[in-house]
């Protein structure tokens, strides 16, 4: 690809790569094929020379590559819950078509951003909680032209790098136990329905219990909801506490205690039969997020979470006070 600047006699067929204003009014934009039209003008202000670029056989125009690259990364959008914007100025928009947790193959998206500095693929972090309409990565291709071997072999990686997993459950109850009153019930269920409400899930009943096993392995037994979570009135410390105690006496299992984050490392999983349980540590009465939030997301959409995914989260898992 040429780039340069050329006589505006001699600019016929490339693309004008700075925006020119006419005094007269109108005005050229960056991106546009020089055609008689836009010559005539340019010669009719007085202009001398223009910045334009020009593209040889073997490179493939901006939009173009922009458009291939996103078709390639998102084969199939309905499938994947996302929506690919039209190409222009070199960018497309991938934007979610639904709530849920951002999924990506980062390896592949990382080879497609090595492949040439002219295609730059930028997301929203792996597992980014999003909502209908969010802009979830967007495609730019920063010269005018790619090379077709570069564009082929970002193709080649891009296959199928990016789609939103869809919240799955859309209901959950709240078990909340108490020792001699009801302590910070309300205060417990008012944020954790915010934090479901962000994914469209409804918290559909809270039940309040004493702080005993026996008591809470009734509740669990008769909640309605596709995922329970549990909030204690002392935070749980071991496997063998109130609440994991009490899981395993309704005939459910202990899948999980303790998280690498801090606030929030007093987390426990389990289920009952194919409900969910999750034992949310003191610090989900707070409306700060922690790294609970980002697990509790992934839950919801169905994503599995691995001991190796946990020991990652550690990296970057203590919340600041100062951020």
């Amino acid at each position: 690809m040429m780039f340069g600047r050329r006589p505006v006699r001699a600019a016929k067929g490339t693309i004008l790569a700075r925006s020119v204003s006419f005094k007269a009014g109108g005005r050229l934009e960056a991106g546009c094929l020089l055609g008689p039209t836009e010559i005539a003008a340019l010669v009719m202000a007085g202009v001398g020379e223009v910045t334009v670029a020009e593209l040889d056989p073997h490179d493939v125009a901006q939009d173009e590559v922009a458009r291939r690259v996103s078709a390639a990364m998102v084969p199939l959008p309905s499938d994947a819950n996302l929506d690919l914007g039209r190409p222009s100025a070199g960018a497309v928009q991938i934007t979610a078509t639904c709530a849920g947790v951002l999924g990506l193959d980062t390896a592949g998206i990382t080879r497609m951003n090595r492949v040439d500095e002219g295609v730059a693929v930028a997301t929203l972090p792996q597992f980014h909680r999003v909502a209908k309409g969010d802009v979830v990565a967007t495609v730019r291709v920063i010269p005018y032209g790619v090379k077709r071997s570069a564009l082929s072999k970002v193709i080649e990686d891009a296959h199928d790098t990016i789609r939103v997993r869809a919240v799955l459950a859309e209901t959950a109850s709240l078990i909340q136990t108490v020792i001699g009153g009801d302590g910070g019930a309300a205060k417990g269920e008012a944020f954790l329905r915010v934090r479901l409400d962000r994914l469209g899930v409804h918290l559909i009943e809270t039940l309040v219990v004493p702080h005993r096993e026996e008591a809470l392995a009734e509740a669990l037994l008769s909640a309605r909801g596709e995922v329970v979570f549990v909030l204690t009135a002392v935070e749980t410390v071991d496997r063998g506490d109130v609440a994991p105690e009490a899981v395993k006496q309704a005939g459910g299992v202990i899948t999980r205690f303790g998280l690498p984050v801090d606030p929030g490392a007093r987390f426990f999983a389990g289920g009952l039969g194919a409900v969910p349980i999750l034992g949310l540590p003191g610090g989900a009465r707070d409306p700060a997020m922690t790294g609970v939030d980002r697990l509790v997301d992934r839950l919801l959409c169905g994503v599995s979470i691995t001991d190796e995914d946990i020991a990652q989260m550690g990296v970057g898992g203590l919340s600041s006070s100062d951020a």
